[in-house]
């Protein structure tokens, strides 16, 4: 056998070997939990990891490959946060009941009344400030803080006794409440709020633990809120955001181009957020008016009422629990937004 001959035979035993490596090797699997219900066009939440499953599947030709675990099927939000933290799961949206007990400043955009519209909200949060808080949460929690998981939504505020025109018709309700700033702002409308966990709510409404519950229209549609509540109210009360968190040595041990591929499809999937979040929380007012909810909307011009008592009052409390610092860098962040945007 000449040299030639024997040459090419190590050339393609040497390929044989790398193909057929290649195509016996494990894809890398995440697991991508989340508590709203499996519902694709019905839940914004569940549609982004939807489509983000799809976006890095495709983009990365089969190397990653996402199983979704929605509706707090591996556990309750905490248990799912804890879970990530441990690496059983690689990622998760996380909703404000919870992060405000693992790193309060990351809450601080769920304050009352912050913002005029979503565009100045998603450009904050898009920008610096909104990156330093994830930087925040990484650094504090041991969590790796990716992105946020940002709509255009509002809570809405529903109650089974009366409907909400202004601050004054909600003094002596009880609604439940999980988050310090919902407290603090209820209680500056004369309001009371309790904790409950989102899996005792309905019952809670129904028996009359509590009059009320604050929530985005979609979510009081799906979860057939309506059943146990006569009146909503849409106030621009708190914009309504999560995070997306991974664990922080799992992603860390990824190469760079598997970082960036994730940000990339995450990205690529968060137009599905914003874009059916709209399309949900419109279609969500008319099923429920449909189905016999007394809606009404709060004009721009009587809003003012409503943000002379609440704003103040949540701010302080973020004064206090995170500091001065925080707070004014925010509300720059703010100002820079709504002057860049052309509100201003």
């Amino acid at each position: 056998m000449n040299r030639q001959v024997t040459r090419t035979i190590v050339i393609v035993a040497a390929l044989l070997l790398v193909f057929s490596g290649l195509a016996i090797a494990e894809p890398i699997k995440i697991k991508f939990s989340h508590s709203q219900p499996p519902k694709t066009m019905e839940n914004a939440i569940h549609a982004t990891a939807v489509a983000f499953k799809y976006v890095i599947e495709s983009r990365s030709g089969g190397k990653f490959e996402v199983q979704i675990y929605p509706a707090g099927s591996l556990g309750k939000d905490m248990d799912q946060m804890e879970a990530v933290k441990n690496g059983v799961i690689q990622m998760n949206f996380a909703p404000m009941v919870s992060l405000f007990r693992v790193y309060l400043p990351m809450t601080i955009g769920f304050s009352p009344y912050l913002f005029k519209n979503e565009d100045i909200a998603i450009e904050v949060f898009n920008g610096p400030f909104g990156q330093k808080l994830l930087d925040g949460l990484t650094e504090k929690s041991g969590l790796k803080g990716l992105d946020y998981l940002k709509g255009y939504n509002y809570m809405a505020i529903t109650n089974n006794k009366r409907a909400i025109r202004s601050p004054e018709d909600m003094k002596g309700l009880k609604f439940r409440v999980m988050d310090p700033m919902g407290v603090a702002m209820f209680k500056s409308f004369g309001a009371s709020a309790v904790p409950l966990a989102f899996a005792e709510l309905f019952t809670s409404m129904q028996t009359g633990v509590v009059d009320g519950q604050t929530n985005p229209p979609f979510i009081v549609e799906s979860m057939k809120f309506n059943e146990v509540q006569k009146y909503m109210t849409l106030a621009k009360s708190q914009w309504g955001y999560q995070v997306l968190i991974c664990n922080k040595q799992w992603f860390e041990k990824l190469s760079p181009a598997d970082q960036k591929l994730i940000r990339n499809s995450y990205n690529a999937a968060s137009s599905a957020t914003m874009g059916l979040s709209l399309l949900l929380e419109k279609e969500a007012v008319e099923k429920l008016k449909k189905k016999g909810m007394k809606v009404n909307v709060i004009p721009e011009t009587d809003l003012p009422k409503f943000e002379k008592l609440a704003r103040p009052a949540g701010l302080a409390f973020m004064r206090k629990a995170a500091g001065d610092a925080l707070v004014d860098e925010l509300l720059k962040a703010i100002d820079d937004a709504e002057k860049k945007l052309g509100y201003k």
